[in-house]
Order: structure tokens, then sequence, then C-alpha cells
């Protein structure tokens, strides 16, 4: 496995010929629509094919499967463009790549319930777990639904187990930071809560639940542990996994401060795993996010926490999501607009930006001028991924969450895909 960086001067096909690949397969394994404009400065995935295989006429993935001594979702996971339109006559498939794989690992990705179905089915067979974003808990207990029959069969029939997520109510641009305190302390709210989860758990066909960790407040750190071990006591009985989440300010990271309402001990003993989630930047447009902190910053941030947690129930969670500001930057007064992986490539192409590499933060940017203003473009492309799964395999930790799959993009999947195996539950 490579990363080229484009550089001027180069072509598809230039860089296929340095490597040994086609200019086909590295076109469809980084998403290149338009391969013969590239973008200076975008890093490219090369991985070089062990076992190949031509697609003859009559062919399933059933019967390739069966000839090559391999299963459908490996076959998926190496050419994940067959997944949406089928095999075509005469094309290549790749049965093998040639990197060794490091670990077995599990892999969670979020979504929302309105995912492109394609995209879904795309990136299932990659997947341990699918995270559905979200119900919410009130104040009494009860659950607001939300419309997940489909995705939940989609995942189960790729033998992915589903996960459903509970986060409090919304309260005006956050969440209602009572809740949590209520659930403790209520013991009628509790079981009311304990029982619906049970009631949705077997109407929807989910394998268990993740409870987003919401503010806690001081005093309420042990009886939280103590509500989350309840809970997790429960679910267990009949059958269900319970996670939680725990997602670290950009402030506890840059700082090292701590906030201490979280007892991260005590909730890694009382629930099944730890999700610990670089973060929900999406949540605060108006500060910065973890990403542009110095690299060392952010992993001292999960060395503190990992060994407070147990690493072997642990599993890191990593965002996707791209963000562009105008500069300078003001705290608190600049907010920043969402941008995805495609939309920050096509932007530097349009804009004839040279896509930068921060070092101290591990993360790509690129500045661009419109209308007589300044902005910049903040994201992260597959060589911080790498550097985070290697972290991640290098603490022990049980595996990895990808925030989010709504967007497949084929490169980030295939860079987990040539180094991992990837475990499934429910095969």
């Amino acid at each position: 496995m490579y990363i080229y960086i484009v550089q001027p001067g180069d072509t598809i096909t230039s860089i296929a010929n340095a490597y040994g690949v086609s200019p086909e397969r590295l076109a469809l394994e980084n998403d290149l629509s338009e391969p013969d404009n590239l973008t200076l400065g975008e890093a490219l995935l090369i991985l070089q094919p062990s076992i190949t295989y031509i697609v003859q006429r009559g062919d399933t993935l059933e019967s390739i499967s069966l000839s090559q001594q391999t299963d459908i979702l490996e076959l998926l996971r190496n050419n994940p463009w067959i997944s949406d339109r089928g095999l075509y006559i005469g094309e290549e498939i790749v049965i093998r790549y040639a990197d060794t794989r490091t670990a077995t690992i599990e892999i969670n990705g979020f979504t929302y319930p309105f995912i492109d179905k394609e995209v879904l089915i795309k990136a299932l067979p990659y997947l341990t777990y699918l995270s559905v974003y979200a119900y919410q808990v009130t104040r009494n207990g009860s659950l607001i639904g939300i419309d997940d029959s489909e995705v939940v069969r989609l995942a189960r029939s790729y033998g992915v187990a589903p996960i459903m997520f509970i986060t409090a109510t919304p309260e005006g641009n956050s969440v209602d930071t009572e809740i949590a305190h209520i659930l403790i302390t209520n013991m009628e709210v509790q079981k009311a809560f304990i029982d619906n989860l049970l009631i949705t758990l077997g109407n929807k066909g989910y394998y268990g639940i993740n409870i987003d960790t919401p503010y806690i407040q001081p005093l309420d750190r042990q009886p939280y542990v103590e509500f989350i071990n309840t809970v997790t006591k429960r679910l267990n009985q009949e059958g269900y996994l319970v996670s939680i989440t725990i997602a670290p300010s950009t402030f506890e990271a840059a700082t090292g401060i701590t906030y201490e309402g979280v007892d991260y001990i005590g909730l890694s003993r009382a629930a099944n795993s730890v999700l610990y989630q670089l973060t929900y930047e999406w949540k605060a447009p108006s500060t910065l996010p973890i990403s542009v902190l110095p690299f060392d910053a952010v992993l001292n941030t999960i060395n503190k926490a990992v060994i407070q947690l147990t690493p072997q129930k642990s599993i890191l969670g990593f965002t996707i999501i791209g963000y562009l500001w105008e500069f300078p930057y003001f705290a608190a007064i600049t907010a920043a607009n969402f941008i995805n992986y495609f939309s920050a490539i096509e932007l530097a192409n349009d804009t004839g930006s040279v896509i930068q590499f921060n070092d101290p933060s591990q993360t790509s940017y690129f500045r661009y001028i419109e209308d007589n203003k300044e902005y910049i473009a903040w994201f992260k492309d597959i060589r911080t991924l790498r550097l985070f799964l290697s972290y991640a395999q290098n603490l022990g930790m049980q595996g990895f969450s990808v925030w989010n799959v709504m967007y497949f993009i084929t490169n980030t999947w295939l860079l987990i895909n040539s180094q991992y195996d990837i475990k499934k539950l429910m095969i």
C-alpha cells in the first residue's frame, strides 16, 4: 500500500505506470470522476493486487467466490463499485491485494436513517456495527423514534450488527442537560426508559445500544456509572450489547484538563464497550474542532483516556467531516461551514488551489480567495486516517469508528480493508 501526493505535471497514466497498476483501477480506487484533471496535493491510495480475475459471461459473485476460494463480502470489499452495479463481462476484479493484514478489528460506522441505500450497501461489507443516529430520550423515559427499519434490515443482511444510538432530546442548539440527572435519580423514569428500550430493540431488530454520555453533573458522577451498570445488566440478560460514547471537547485536548463529571474507569467497567469519539465537532460550528490541534495533543488526550477505559473495550472514533472558514478566524464569532471530502477536493480544483498538509495537526488544508475574502478549508484524507488506525492498533484498542458513512469515500475503506481483517459478529 502506498500513498502518493499529486505533483505538477502528473497524469493518471504516469502515476499508474510508476506503480505498475492500471489507470482505470487507480481512478476507481480514488473516486477520480475526471482522471485527466487531477487536483494538486491530493492524496491517492495505490494498492497492488496479487490475484485478479477477468469476469466471464455467466459469472456471478457466488460462482467467482467458489472458484477463487474466497467469500462474497471479500469480493465486495476489494471491488466496492460492483456493490451497486453488478459485474461487467471482461472487467478485472481483485481477488486479493498484496498487502498483509496486521490485525482483526471491529469497525463501526454512523449513519442517519435517510442515507442513500446504494451508498449504504457499499459501506456495509466493511462494517462490524452500524450505529443509526439517533433515538432521543425524553424526561419521562420515553423514546422519540426514527424511520430506521430499512437500514436495520440491510445491515443484518450483510452480517452487520445494527446499534441503536441514543441521545438526549434537543434544547435550543444543544441537548437537554437535565435528562441524565432525571434518569439517574428518578427510578420510575429509569424503569420506563429501560422498558421502552427493550420493546424498541425487540421490535426493530437491533443488536444493542450506544448511549451518548451527555453533560454529567459532578454530583451525578458515581450515580451515572450505577445507571449504566443497571442498563447493561438488564440488556445483557436479554442478549443485547451496551456501549457508551464519550466525546472529549477541544478544550480538553488543548489543555489536558479532563472534565471531572465523567468517570472513565467506572463507565468502562459498567458498559460492554466504550466509543471514544474525536469528536462531534459538528455540534459546535463556532468552535475550532479537535482536528486543528497539534497531533501530539490529540494523542495525549487519547492516551489518558484509553489507560482509564481499558484498550480492549475501547473503539476510537474518527470523523471525516471537513470545515470551511472565512479567514482570519475569530473564536465564538466565525462559524464553520461543513464540507465532505468530495466537496473539498472539488473546491480545491475549481479554485486552482494546491492542497497542503499541516504537519503539526496531520491534517490537509488549502486557502483560496473569493469576492475579496480569504477562506481556508480543513479536512482529513487517508494520510490522517492511516495514522489514527495505526495508533489505535498500537494501543491495543478493540476497533475503529467512522463518523459518518453518508458518503462513500472509496480509498478510505480500501485502506482499512487492505490493512485489517474486519470482524463480523452476525455471520
